[in-house]
């Protein structure tokens, strides 16, 4: 844990506490990360945050191999910890820590370990990295893997060669990571002629990190190579007489290297970092989440549409069939206007000889009323079955393509590989491969035959014997019965002298009869019909624009399940906010106690090894 790490820092019940609530916060945000499906680099940042908790302080020291980084490293502990020369000498990243015998051992292929009896590194562990303009990789991958997890980052520039174009690369690469823990030495301030001169450079490298990073750091011009040739000059350690140490500026550095690794500062920054970061990461986590809900937007706008279009189908083809249920109702009518002009002109005495015929009277019966009026109703009927399957399909796929088109124009606006991205991109795949397993599956002759036998069945003028050539084959014999030749065939009338004595009284009765019976069965089959092709018309419709729901569902689905996740994240997101703010406040106030038997933390000493 961090206090059996930080050697000289103890931490009181109240920066204990500070600890674990932000090592939770850390962990609840990875978790919430994780969830929504962030990029995995940023989950793996913050699990090195909560663990670097847990570490000592960490010093990272950066510059050109040039600039002299490994001067101002070697000025500052009074010994030559890193090797220097005019050609880069610091080819492996160095991780410098405390040890009670100086000894380096390789701890990868780009990286070596060395311990060195110096008492800050008991508390302090320092990375040296190549030169920014190192060329290679290696270097620069393993170098950025130490940057986020960094509690001071210490630049070094030249003073000949302030803020060269690799170093502003390297700031602009990895300034997010960074936050303000970023301080910048101008090394070789001795070459400066005037201190106007030096002033310029100094506030040429202040202007550069405020363009490049937005804040500005703080700048220690100094000459490492006199405060080293001080320092290893001295005897018994007293330099603060020797003129040569006021030139090298180093004590302003050196004092603030103090007071940020010594005391309460320390702390601050070491528990003040993270947050610093993860505030940055809630930012761009805030970003993504509000452009994965403008794409949410978009999708629900695309079910609306579709919805509205799915309706705007439903009405097209509930209206496509109407003219034929009115083209079906008028021949009907027509049957009906022929068929009470047959009774009137038939049921008469002077018909009689085919009122006692009944195969005669249904002969001319079917001759002028019926005529081919069956065919042509159950031509309409097929017609309408007929169009309505054809249009559904076509409405469909029109619709389906839609609905592709504008999944792929959203998709398009997802600029990474995330897994809503992902889950948008197979949702439509899936969808357009059941729709092209459906229309491949679909037969048009089959569905309209059978829609039509459904008509038939629910009207019971299906033919005997399947279906024929004319589904309303029976029609005749139907309207028949109703105009009372069963009736009339039953009177017995054997004689003409009978016939006409009963036909004065009979016949008007009976042929007023058949024509109300005809009118009545008629306006009963026009309702039956329309009822039975618009009910059944109706359910193929329900049925297609089921299909059509059932089809995109998994399109609604992912878009609820994207909804619920979305509103889950941003509840998380502020509740992580809202205990992030007072966090940061609290961190900068944290108290700490420094270990009685060690000595001053402002004691320039501690640099030094003993």
């Amino acid at each position: 844990m961090l206090t059996a790490k930080l050697m000289d820092v103890h931490l009181d019940e109240q920066a204990h506490a500070l600890l674990r609530r932000e090592q939770t916060l850390l962990q609840r945000m990875k978790e919430l990360f994780e969830r929504t499906g962030s990029d995995p680099d940023v989950t793996e940042k913050l699990a090195d945050l909560a663990e670097n908790l847990s570490e000592l302080f960490l010093v990272v020291a950066v510059g050109e191999f040039n600039a002299g980084k490994s001067k101002v490293i070697n000025a500052l502990f009074g010994r030559a910890v890193m090797p220097e020369g005019p050609t880069p000498t610091t080819d492996k990243i160095t991780l410098l820590r405390y040890g009670e015998k100086e000894m380096t051992r390789p701890r990868s292929e780009v990286m070596v370990e060395k311990r060195a009896p110096i008492e800050m590194l008991k508390s302090v562990a320092l990375v040296d990295t190549p030169g920014t303009n190192s060329i290679v990789q290696e270097h620069q991958q393993v170098t950025e893997g130490f940057i986020p997890r960094s509690d001071l980052v210490l630049f070094t520039t030249s003073y000949d060669r302030p803020l060269t174009d690799s170093e502003r690369q390297f700031l602009e690469f990895i300034r997010e990571d960074w936050g303000r823990r970023l301080v910048f030495i101008v090394n070789k301030a001795d070459l400066a002629r005037s201190e106007d001169d030096l002033r310029e450079v100094v506030e040429h490298v202040k202007s550069g990190c405020r363009e490049l990073l937005d804040f500005e750091p703080e700048v220690f011009p100094v000459s490492a190579e006199r405060a080293y040739a001080v320092k290893t000059e001295a005897e018994n350690g007293h330099f603060g007489d020797d003129p040569r140490w006021a030139e090298s500026r180093f004590q302003a550095l050196e004092d603030f290297m103090m007071r940020t690794l010594g005391g309460r500062e320390r702390l601050a920054l070491k528990l003040g970092a993270p947050l610093e970061a993860a505030e940055r990461l809630l930012g761009r986590f805030s970003e993504e989440l509000a452009e994965r809900r403008e794409i949410l937007g978009e999708d629900e706008d695309n079910l609306d549409r579709i919805e509205g279009e799915v309706e705007e189908v439903r009405a097209e083809l509930e209206g496509g069939y109407e003219r034929y249920l009115a083209e079906i109702d008028n021949l009907l009518l027509k049957i009906e206007q022929r068929g009470r002009q047959f009774l009137e002109d038939n049921i008469r005495i002077s018909k009689i000889g085919m009122l006692r015929d009944r195969d005669r009277f249904k002969e001319e019966f079917d001759r002028q009323v019926v005529r081919d009026l069956d065919q042509r109703i159950d031509d309409q009927m097929t017609e309408a079955v007929d169009e309505l399957t054809e249009r559904a399909l076509k409405i469909e796929r029109e619709t389906l393509r839609t609905l592709g088109e504008r999944m792929r124009e959203a998709g398009r606006h997802v600029d990474h590989e995330g897994e809503f991205g992902y889950n948008r991109a197979e949702v439509h795949r899936e969808i357009m491969r059941s729709a092209e397993r459906q229309m491949q599956n679909y037969d048009m002759r089959a569905e309209s035959r059978r829609i039509l036998e459904n008509v038939y069945d629910a009207t019971g003028l299906l033919q005997k014997g399947g279906y024929g050539v004319a589904g309303l084959a029976g029609l005749s014999t139907v309207l028949i019965v109703a105009a009372g030749a069963d009736v009339l065939g039953g009177f017995g009338l054997a004689t003409s002298a009978v016939a006409t004595g009963a036909g004065l009284f009979v016949l008007p009765r009976q042929r007023k009869k058949a024509k109300k019976q005809l009118t009545e069965h008629v306006e009963q089959m026009r309702e039956d019909l329309r009822s039975a092709l618009a009910g059944q018309l109706d359910r193929e419709i329900d049925k297609a624009i089921g299909e059509m729901r059932e089809v995109i569902q998994p399109y609604a689905d992912m878009v609820d399940e994207e909804r619920a996740t979305l509103r889950q994240a941003e509840d998380e997101r502020d509740d992580l906010n809202e205990e992030l703010s007072p966090l940061r406040a609290m961190t900068k106030r944290a108290k700490w106690r420094r270990d009685p038997t060690r000595r001053s933390t402002c004691n320039v000493s501690r640099f030094t090894a003993p």
